[in-house]
C-alpha cells in the first residue's frame, strides 16, 4: 500500500511526527511574506514540518511549490477557509491584527476546526514598534498606547492565551526588499538620533 504523499503547500522532514502531536506539523505561518525569505530556510536547516499562506496561495520559489490560500477575514464567522489549514503545534501570525476581536476570533476559528492539542498549541505574533508611547529606546517594560489598535489586538492575544502566546515586537528588520534607506528617516531624523 502506498503511502499518500503531503499536498505540496506542506514542507514534510524526513523524520516522523512525534505522536504527541497526533500529525500536526510543527509551524504554521500565517503570511508567508517577507519573514518567510529567511524563516523558511532556518525552519528546513532544523528539519521541522512546516505550511505556510498566502492570499493567492503562490509559490515561494526554492522553498515551497505553493502556499495555502488564507485571507483573514475579521468579520466572518464562516470557519471553511480555517479547513484547509493543517494542524499545528505553533501558529506564526505575521500579518497585522487591529482593535478588539480579531485575536479572539482568529484563535476561536482555528481552534473550531483544529481541535486537538489545544492545550499544547503556542500561537507568536509578530508585533508593531509602533504600538510603544513616546520617543527614545523601549523595553518590555516601556508603556503602551492601548489606543493603538494594533496594541490593543496584541494584548488581546497575550489575555486570551496566557502563557500559549507570545508577541515579538521586532524592530529594524532590513534585507533583500527592506532597505534602511528606504525606513531609518521614519525612525531617526537626525544622526544623533
Amino acid at each position: 500500500m502506498s503511502r499518500p504523499s503531503s499536498p505540496p503547500a506542506v514542507h514534510r522532514n524526513p523524520h516522523p511526527v512525534s505522536p504527541s502531536t497526533s500529525g500536526a506539523i510543527d509551524i504554521l505561518i500565517l503570511g508567508a511574506g517577507w519573514t518567510s525569505t529567511f524563516l523558511l530556510p532556518l525552519l528546513k536547516t532544523h528539519n521541522l514540518t512546516f505550511a505556510a499562506t498566502t492570499r493567492t496561495g503562490h509559490a515561494i520559489p526554492g522553498h515551497l511549490p505553493s502556499t495555502i490560500p488564507f485571507t483573514f477575514l475579521p468579520d466572518s464567522d464562516d470557519l471553511e477557509t480555517y479547513r484547509h489549514l493543517p494542524s499545528s503545534r505553533y501558529i506564526l501570525i505575521t500579518f497585522p491584527l487591529r482593535g478588539q476581536g480579531q485575536s479572539t476570533r482568529l484563535v476561536e476559528s482555528y481552534n473550531r476546526v483544529h481541535t486537538e492539542n489545544q492545550d499544547v498549541r503556542r500561537w507568536i505574533q509578530l508585533g508593531s514598534t509602533g504600538i510603544w508611547k513616546g520617543g527614545g529606546w523601549h523595553d518590555r517594560h516601556s508603556p503602551i498606547d492601548l489606543e493603538n489598535p494594533r496594541a490593543l489586538a496584541e494584548e488581546e492575544l497575550l489575555a486570551l492565551l496566557g502563557k500559549q502566546a507570545c508577541v515579538m515586537n521586532l524592530a529594524g528588520l532590513w534585507g533583500g526588499e527592506r532597505q534602511p534607506r528606504k525606513w531609518v528617516e521614519r525612525v531617526a531624523k537626525t544622526k544623533e538620533e
